[in-house]
């Protein structure tokens, strides 16, 4: 499959550059509304597909724009070919045997596996879960909230999508096959070693592709060791690293040989290697990014060509970008003056004639972001369903089913007692069920399967707002995600736990599992949430409109265009 290759674009706003690709016309309506994972510079995005696929470069300068494109592109090409393979259908016997290797990563520990206490409280967790007895957010989020990390883990380790009625069959063997893991080593931590008897019930993970799905291309070079790619291909034959790991490697590589003119690995010297760190080094590349992304790709492949085959020596050992790393150049987020100014213009609202919902989001998403550090897309597509109460405490319910989360996970967050005296709860008890942010879709609309969803635009408002309306330099030109650090800031200050506030942010350790165990009741996270101070502003009567909006139907349109390059007009002669 061979697409012509865009150009980055510049923002006419914002300056910043984007790159976007037709969807091919062979993927039709299958491609839409499919979110997808692009990494750039180490930051992972999820965009949504639409007729087109964006992304934003993240960089207002042209050259590093060239040069983020051509991975991008590269990472473009690889979603369209797993769209065309599609997502497989999993056999009951392939659910059981990918819900072995989670049972797998938990048996691991079972030489030494830590007090019997902590796995019989698992044990506990597990079945309340899979009961549906898990408080606030039901059985289904529930489930996907403790057990699917795990299975997201064992998908990536093949490569692998699948689809949503095998997904919920996965969940369901994970979590059995994750309890009885539980039971085996809190058997082994009570010095119980005799036999396991369920191990044996779990297949082999065989290939696993959809039906018709093509094989990837084999690299020009094959598995032949003389070669870069050569070398790494036969590495990631041989070894287990993810697929997507070895798809950067092979990105990098692809810039190194196009730099020294070929890919023979016993013409490469160590000058090659100079001169390509020090030519990244110009276009303005971060230390990092050249050390672990660039270079790394190279020491990974000749490395392999010394263990492996009869390579004298790995030339590029000692090559590193050995620059201090960049002075702190400010906060990450508002300081207590900036907080101050852009919470007191709430209550001047907007000079603009906007819609009624975005009158709205310009005075309480602030708010709502300064005291929850939610971020601020998870704050406009809110329903108003969703603010529940429970033993009179009230609480926000973060879910999926408004729009879009982090990881597609749901979690509650406390309200500070501030929000309530301005009246965030009569706000949305007035304006009902549904959005108060952005004008609703008609009754009925999947929320999640929209690929651009109108609380987005909310966001851009009030990015807006702050910047050209209050003034204010955003930290790092990101207006709303500064109160996500602002939050963080002051939850230290005030010694917030850390475990609740990272549940109320959506943001739980991925390394540590026992920070899914458990509930997070109203009470403590109220109490938690509490402990911030008020902001110290000077509060008007003014509220935006509690003014009922209609629902509107969706529009079919295409994204934005990039700007057509205007020719300059050329001199008069004299």
């Amino acid at each position: 499959m061979v697409l012509s290759m865009p150009r980055p674009y510049k923002h006419p706003k914002t300056g910043v550059y984007w790159y976007r690709q037709r969807v091919p016309s062979s993927l039709g309506v299958r491609a839409k509304g499919k979110v997808v994972s692009v990494t750039i510079e180490g930051r992972t995005s999820r965009p949504k597909i639409g007729s087109h696929l964006t992304v934003s470069l993240d960089t207002k300068e042209v050259s590093k724009a060239k040069i983020r494109s051509g991975d991008v592109q590269f990472q473009f090409d690889l979603i369209w070919q797993s769209l065309i393979d599609g997502q497989t259908r999993l056999t009951q016997r392939q659910v059981v045997a990918l819900a072995g290797e989670a049972y797998g990563i938990f048996k691991g520990a079972e030489d030494d596996p830590g007090d019997a206490a902590i796995w019989s409280k698992v044990t506990q967790e597990n079945a309340r879960t899979m009961a549906g007895k898990t408080l606030y957010i039901g059985r289904e989020h529930g489930m996907e909230n403790r057990f699917g990390p795990f299975v997201d883990l064992v998908l990536a380790n093949h490569h692998l999508q699948i689809d949503d009625d095998s997904r919920r069959k996965l969940i369901e063997q994970t979590a059995i096959a994750m309890q009885e893991a539980a039971a085996l080593l809190l058997r082994r931590a009570n010095g119980d070693y005799g036999p396991d008897t369920v191990v044996q019930r779990f297949p082999p993970v065989e290939v696993l592709k959809p039906l018709g799905a093509k094989t990837k291309v084999a690299l020009s070079s094959s598995d032949d060791p003389n070669t870069l790619t050569g070398l790494l291909a036969h590495k990631q034959r041989t070894q287990t690293k993810k697929d997507d790991t070895f798809d950067k490697y092979r990105g990098c590589l692809k810039d190194f040989i196009a730099f020294i003119g070929h890919e023979d690995v016993r013409r490469i010297t160590k000058d090659d290697a100079r001169r390509w760190r020090d030519a990244l080094i110009g276009r303005g590349l971060a230390k990092k990014t050249i050390n672990d992304q660039y270079l790394t790709s190279l020491k990974v492949a000749l490395n392999h060509g010394v263990k492996e085959f009869d390579l004298a020596l790995n030339v590029a050992a000692n090559i590193r970008d050995e620059r201090d790393a960049p002075a702190p150049s400010g906060s990450k987020g508002y300081s207590a003056e900036q907080a101050q100014t852009i919470l007191m213009a709430t209550f001047r609202g907007s000079s603009k004639d906007l819609a009624i919902p975005y009158q709205r989001a310009i005075f309480w998403v602030p708010w709502i972001c300064a005291y929850t550090g939610l971020r601020v897309t998870e704050v406009t597509q809110f329903q108003g369903r969703h603010l529940r109460e429970e033993n009179g405490i009230p609480y926000l319910l973060i879910t999926p089913d408004d729009g879009s989360t982090k990881g597609k996970n749901a979690w509650t967050t406390g309200i500070h007692s501030h929000l309530i005296e301005l009246g965030l709860l009569d706000m949305f008890r007035a304006i009902g069920d549904g959005s108060a942010f952005y004008t609703p879709y008609p009754e009925g609309t999947d929320l999640k399967s929209l690929s651009d969803h109108r609380a987005k635009s909310a966001g851009d408002k009030i990015a807006e707002w702050v910047r050209d309306e209050v003034g204010i330099a955003a930290p790092g030109n990101r207006p709303s995600h500064a109160w996500r650090h602002s939050f963080t800031t002051l939850s230290r200050t005030h010694r917030m736990d850390k475990e609740a506030r990272d549940y109320m942010m959506g943001s739980r350790s991925q390394t540590d599992a026992r920070e899914g165990y458990g509930d997070w009741s109203p009470e403590v996270l109220d109490a938690e949430i509490n402990k911030l101070p008020r902001f110290d502003v000077k509060a008007s009567d003014w509220r935006p409109t509690l003014e009922p909006v209609r629902p509107q139907a969706l529009k079919s349109a295409l994204p934005p265009r990039p700007p057509i390059r205007q020719r300059k007009p050329r001199a008069k002669q004299a």
